[in-house]
């Protein structure tokens, strides 16, 4: 009978140390594999990065707009390795534009490089092919530290790299700048059939639109009065971008425009929210009558 309770007892002893085992080892293999289902269930309640600030006075690699390598025989090339070292020799760049901006608060826009890289790594033929920036010996010096980079081990055969740089002040909204860039056009052109079609060449993104004068800008004033945001962007308490953000305007939100000063418009968000300030590619007018 002793035998008997003392295998019985071992058999339940063993039961417990098993369940008590799988249960304890189960659970958080359960509990991690519903972790993930509840990360993404709340997933909708995370903030949305509408904006990307600048955190001080930069230099950005600006693929978005334009950036290209081509061969001689003008087929695109993988751009990925050119990128990658373009990325990380940015740094003299980036300390000239500081120095510089202490001089010249104004400084700020896009200036587009063209060079040619050998199969060797070795630059050469740097120029200027694009720019909105008006100091001449600051797009100098910035050509001149371009020629001091190389590609070792980067490209097969020579090609001409185009690469555009974006220079920005603190606070400035670097997505909004960049999709204005975009819509007015390259830097720097002056295609008369663009000023004839009523869109002059863009001023420098950071510099400040001169009010004008009361008759011309009647004359100037856009005929519809309710205009709608087609791109996301921020109203400034001031026409230039270095200004306050007031609010971000979504795509949709429909203005109403109290007055123009260059190519900004003062606007007010039709449900009486606060005014200031938009470029006027950010808008399309909006037929009124037919809402």
């Amino acid at each position: 009978m002793k035998g008997v309770v003392g295998v019985l007892s071992c058999v339940v002893g063993l039961g417990v140390i098993y369940f008590g085992f799988g249960i304890g080892t189960e659970s958080p293999k359960k509990e991690a594999l519903a972790g993930p289902s509840r990360a993404a269930a709340t997933d909708p309640s995370r903030p949305v990065r509408a904006m990307n600030l600048a955190l001080g006075n930069m230099v950005f690699f600006a693929q978005d707009l334009g950036f290209s390598v081509k061969n001689a025989k003008d087929e695109a090339v993988n751009p990925a390795k050119i990128a990658a070292r373009i990325e990380g020799q940015l740094h003299g760049v980036r300390e000239l534009f500081r120095g510089e901006i202490a001089k010249n608060p104004s400084l700020a826009g896009t200036m587009t490089l063209q060079f040619h890289v050998a199969p060797s790594g070795e630059v050469s033929q740097v120029r200027e092919a694009l720019s909105r920036i008006n100091d001449g010996d600051f797009k100098k010096a910035v050509i001149a530290e371009a020629a001091r980079w190389s590609f070792p081990e980067t490209v097969a055969e020579s090609v001409s790299v185009t690469c555009p740089l974006l220079f920005v002040h603190q606070g400035m909204d670097i997505t909004t700048l960049v999709q204005w860039e975009k819509i007015v056009g390259p830097a720097g052109e002056k295609t008369p059939a663009r000023i004839a079609a009523g869109n002059p060449p863009a001023l420098p993104v950071a510099a400040k639109s001169a009010p004008v004068p009361a008759k011309a800008e009647s004359a100037a004033q856009p005929e519809a009065k309710v205009f709608q945001i087609k791109y996301a962007t921020s109203l400034r308490k001031e026409p230039n971008f270095s200004a306050a953000s007031l609010i971000t305007f979504t795509i949709g939100t429909r203005v109403a425009v109290l007055g123009k000063q260059g190519d900004w418009l003062q606007v007010r968000a039709t449900d009486n929210g606060p005014t200031g300030f938009i470029r006027k590619e950010f808008v399309t007018p909006v037929d009124v009558a037919h809402k």
